[in-house]
């Protein structure tokens, strides 16, 4: 391997508030300044800074649209080639470690790179230029991947429509340090029984804080297989529940009432606002060009009771389900203090599903119970219930109730309920699967868990023996649904999620901070472990193909 070119680093005036901002020039003989703020063809440098104290400044659609004018401005000043790229640590502030890179070829070339550090394995990817072929002529990307506060040493590779290797450049830089704790830059990896492969991607570790309407600084963290991380991104606050992709984009909250939608290059140019409410736990993309969201009223009795839809579009919000209107009779048997001032959370949704653009599926953990809700954007109507005849039984909704086929223990405060269509099922099957907490907590209503025959061997509370990862095979038509898989997982009383992935499922147990891989015959691949104060909300796994990679 060539010796890597260490590169220099021209500080500015332009203030960024966020990251390790700078801008890398060199040639082909040696690192030397191209421009200084004494020559005439002077560029507009941008000024170092490391700080969490203005993460929401990046977060606004000027500052975002300020610094890509800056960008724009750059890349028009020099001729840039890939032995004399422009590269800018982080421009944009979403992206701690991210680096940016611009250059332009005579011919059409595929790019890809490495990122070696010492003490940690390579990291190997093929970017993507957001050309369908992949080969272009105008290279512009931004390297993901690097090791925060070490050396990193960096190679590029052009390749042609042959794959015939065209040039290189080897660089080395010295990452910034995380914005957060640097005590989970490497996680602990355990080993399970099964050689099948870890499907591909990279963990999304998603939530780090208690409170549920915490203002504090929080981040998504990116683990490769390994358990290194690979990229933090910073939100002004709460949590982001999952990310979602459209059109070249990547969507995710950042704060209780914002969700932002983020280009491949970590420019901000889309930002939702919740209005009168406050998004919690999940959000989608709608069937009517929208984002239907969990919420909660602004200033309401009640909490996580209401969905909203946003329009893509103009950005307006409505309200299309309050579960008071759907659940009358149920709420009326609640224990309601009128003169509390804490909201009453009764139902608290924790995740939602669409089905056929106007169904949803909904998880409430009070109530431990699954429901489906048709017609969402019209007449809303309750189609079906998986929980507990004898709970709904008071209330008069136990008809609702699908049939149990199989003895076994049900979902009782579960998490992240997955719809999942196949094609080898009849009409009117689906499979649904689930975190299953195991935890029967209703804090609500004075209902004795202990009589019942429904929920053997669960827990109550954050103390606990063992959760599951659960899935139902759901028939309409019979109006029955039963257990076609289970894995016991470590205990997690609350938050958690589960994912499906390349034949393989990961489980989050999230307040223990492991995160398991099993493969199809639910054999252990891998446990990752972390360490924290409070939990890994969520964790799912992305492969940021067609995004920031091939």
């Amino acid at each position: 391997m060539k010796k890597a070119k260490k590169l220099y680093i021209l500080l500015a005036v332009v203030v960024l508030v966020i990251g390790l901002v700078a801008i890398f020039l060199f040639t082909n003989d040696s690192p030397q300044t191209v421009a200084s703020s004494d020559d005439n063809n002077s560029i507009d440098y941008i000024e170092l800074a490391n700080t969490t104290d203005d993460i929401s400044k990046i977060y606004t659609l000027d500052y975002q649209s300020g610094i890509n004018e800056q960008i724009e401005t750059l890349k028009n000043k020099n001729n840039y080639t890939i032995k004399e790229p422009l590269l800018i640590a982080n421009p944009y502030g979403t992206n701690t470690t991210g680096v940016y890179m611009y250059f332009k070829t005579d011919d059409e070339c595929n790019v890809s790179y490495t990122i070696s550090a010492e003490g940690y394995d390579d990291f190997l990817k093929t970017l993507n230029n957001s050309n369908n072929n992949g080969y272009t002529t105008e290279h512009e990307y931004l390297l993901v991947g690097i090791v925060p506060g070490t050396t990193n040493n960096i190679t590029v590779t052009l390749t042609d429509a042959n794959e015939n290797i065209i040039d290189t450049l080897n660089w080395s830089y010295d990452a910034p340090k995380l914005l957060g704790s640097e005590d989970n830059v490497q996680l602990e990896v355990t080993t399970g029984n099964s050689s099948e492969p870890l499907s591909d991607g990279l963990y999304a570790m998603l939530g780090n804080r208690t409170a549920e309407d915490n203002e504090e600084v929080d981040f998504i963290l990116l683990y490769d297989n390994n358990g290194t991380i690979r990229s933090e991104i910073p939100i002004t606050s709460y949590r982001s529940c999952r990310i979602i992709f459209d059109d070249d984009m990547m969507y995710y909250s950042i704060s209780t009432s914002k969700i932002a939608g983020m280009n491949r290059l970590g420019q901000v140019t889309e930002i939702f606002n919740t209005g009168d409410y406050k998004l919690h736990h999940d959000y989608i993309w709608g069937g009517e060009n929208d984002l239907l969201v969990l919420a909660s009223k602004n200033d309401a009795k009640t909490e996580e009771d209401i969905i909203i839809s946003i329009d893509r579009d103009t950005g307006d919000v409505s309200e299309i389900i309050d579960l008071k209107d759907l659940f009358t009779n149920y709420f009326n048997t609640l224990n309601i203090d009128e003169d509390s001032d804490e909201a009453l959370d009764w139902m608290h949704i924790n995740s939602i599903q669409l089905i056929n653009d106007d169904s949803i599926i909904i998880s409430s953990r009070e109530t431990s119970s699954i429901i489906k809700i048709d017609n969402i954007y019209d007449q809303p109507t309750v189609d079906y219930m998986i929980g507990s005849k004898t709970f709904w039984q008071e209330s008069g909704y136990n008809d609702l109730v699908l049939e149990q086929i199989g003895d076994f223990s049900l979902n009782a405060g579960q998490h992240c309920v997955t719809y999942q269509e196949d094609d080898s099922l009849a009409d009117g099957q689906y499979y649904l699967y689930f975190y299953n907490n195991n935890n029967t907590v209703c804090s609500t209503r004075d209902y004795d868990y202990s009589n019942e025959t429904n929920y053997e061997g669960a827990s109550i509370g954050v103390n606990g023996e063992q959760s599951y990862y659960d899935k139902y095979l759901v028939d309409e038509k019979s109006g029955t649904f039963e257990l076609v898989n289970r894995i016991s997982v470590t205990y997690s009383g609350y938050v958690s999620s589960v994912q499906e992935l390349d034949d393989n499922i990961i489980v989050d147990s999230g307040s223990a901070f492991e995160a398991s891989e099993f493969d199809s015959n639910n054999q252990l691949i891998q446990t990752v472990i972390g360490t924290g104060d409070t939990w890994w909300y969520r964790v799912f796994k992305y492969d940021f193909n067609n995004y920031w990679f091939q």
